[in-house]
């Protein structure tokens, strides 16, 4: 075994070769020199190295700054932008809803023009009806004048003389009229030029409104508003017309009971009793519209009960063309030269005039009937009788039922009579009853147009 031999090394600076360690026989080395210029290099790229390496960091650092600071920037505009788009949005909304209230606004007024109307078509159909009856009844209204409360006599002879009252005197055609409402002054609501229903046809703008939008929708108020007004105009026309009928109606009933009050006062005393009217209005409303409906229909019904009771007393005149030869009262006799009774009034008028029934009843007598000569009796209502004396013929015959104004028969001179005249007589429950004030009172009725 070989030893190995250690060899004193010199001393050596620590920059000149270093000292080479002893190695085992048979071992290969190798040997690097290092000099300070490698040294150096090498702590230079250590230095680089960690400038790179602070450098690659710092320059991460401030990217990572800078892109916080730029998604804060981006955050900011996001939150400004999305703020003023809700702002936008919101006046949209705003006006869309501005606009929506706008058109349910008319939509509303327009339904309610609609139902209007329909009420107002509703009114004048009642009108019109009511117009109808009245006229049915005499009752004729005029958009201009008032007719005469009652007509003057015409003749100046026998009964008509007796007529003082009225000095006045009316004349003229009359022509009958097709269409009452339009007479009245009343327009139908049908009629109208301005449909509303136009308004709910035109479009409504779905975006912001223009000026030329808001003209529109100008223009569509005030025209709603003038169909309002107009429609209210015409309500109070159909409510003014009731009233008239009303009027008129309840008017003629009071002339009617004043007529017959002389010769009927228990009669007219139950008629006014039934006929419980009249009475100041209220103010016009849509409230007291039924209340004056009800009202007319009240005096068009009492009307037609008291126009029934009265054209059914013995008020017509029994002859035409005929003068008064002798009234009712005592007198002297013509056979006996003495005073007594005359229960009738004689009309003297040409043998053969026709005579004619003053009332509707039934024929109870037809023949000869002592000093009466040919006569005809009839029974009417409310215990009413009338008598027809002296006549040459008689052309009804016992049961036969009259209206006013048919044919009994003709004036003669038969019974106790002293020339060619009608012996007429009114009686009730068999007592007779001066005939003057009942014609007086059927030329009234006349006038009335009864």
């Amino acid at each position: 075994m070989r030893q190995r031999q250690e060899k004193t090394r010199p001393t050596q600076m620590p920059w000149t070769e270093p000292p080479r360690p002893a190695l085992d026989d048979g071992i290969k080395t190798t040997t690097y020199r290092v000099r300070p210029v490698h040294l150096i290099c090498g702590a230079l790229g250590c230095v680089a190295a960690t400038l790179t390496v602070a450098g690659t960091i710092g320059y991460y650092l401030l990217r990572h700054d800078m892109m916080v600071e730029a998604s804060a920037e981006r955050t900011e505009l996001v939150l400004e932008y999305q703020d003023h788009i809700d702002r936008l949005r919101a006046e949209i909304e705003s006006l869309n809803s501005r606009q929506m209230v706008d058109r349910e606004s008319v939509e509303i007024q327009v339904m309610d023009v609609l139902r209007r109307q329909q009420d107002l078509n509703q009114r004048h159909a009642i009108v019109a009806e009511l117009v109808a009856r009245a006229e049915s009844n005499g009752i004729y209204l005029s958009d201009d004048k008032p007719v005469p409360p009652q007509k003057p006599s015409l003749d100046a002879r026998g009964l008509a003389s007796l007529e003082k009252e009225d000095k006045s005197a009316i004349g003229g055609e009359s022509e009958l009229i097709d269409e009452p409402v339009k007479a009245l002054g009343l327009r139908d609501g049908s009629s109208k030029s301005f449909d509303p229903l136009t308004i709910l046809q035109q479009p409504v703008p779905e975006e912001a409104e223009t000026n030329l939008d808001v003209k529109k929708n100008s223009e569509k108020q005030a025209a709603l508003d003038a169909v309002k007004a107009d429609i209210s105009e015409m309500d109070e026309e159909s409510t003014v017309a009731v009233d008239a009928i009303t009027v008129a109606t309840e008017s003629r009933i009071e002339d009617i009971l004043g007529i017959t009050r002389a010769i009927t006062p228990s009669l007219n005393a139950t008629l006014r009793k039934k006929a419980a009217i009249g009475g100041p209005f209220q103010p016009i409303s849509d409230e007291t519209f039924p209340d004056r409906i009800e009202r007319a229909n009240t005096a068009l019904d009492t009307l037609r009960r008291v126009k029934f009771t009265a054209l059914r007393l013995p008020v017509k005149r029994p002859v035409h063309s005929a003068t008064v030869s002798s009234s009712y009262g005592p007198r002297v006799d013509p056979f006996l030269g003495r005073l007594a009774m005359h229960t009738g009034i004689d009309f003297k008028a040409p043998y053969g005039a026709r005579v004619f029934a003053t009332a509707p009843g039934t024929i109870v007598s037809a023949g000869r009937h002592g000093g009466y000569g040919k006569m005809v009796e009839i029974r009417h209502a409310n215990g009413f009788t009338t008598r027809y004396a002296h006549l040459s013929r008689i052309q009804v015959a016992e049961g036969d039922h009259v209206l006013t104004g048919d044919l009994l028969g003709n004036v003669g001179s038969t019974g106790r009579s002293t020339g060619a005249h009608l012996h007429y007589e009114i009686r009730r429950d068999d007592k007779p009853s001066n005939p003057l004030p009942f014609l007086k009172a059927g030329d009234k009725l006349t006038a009335l147009s009864l």
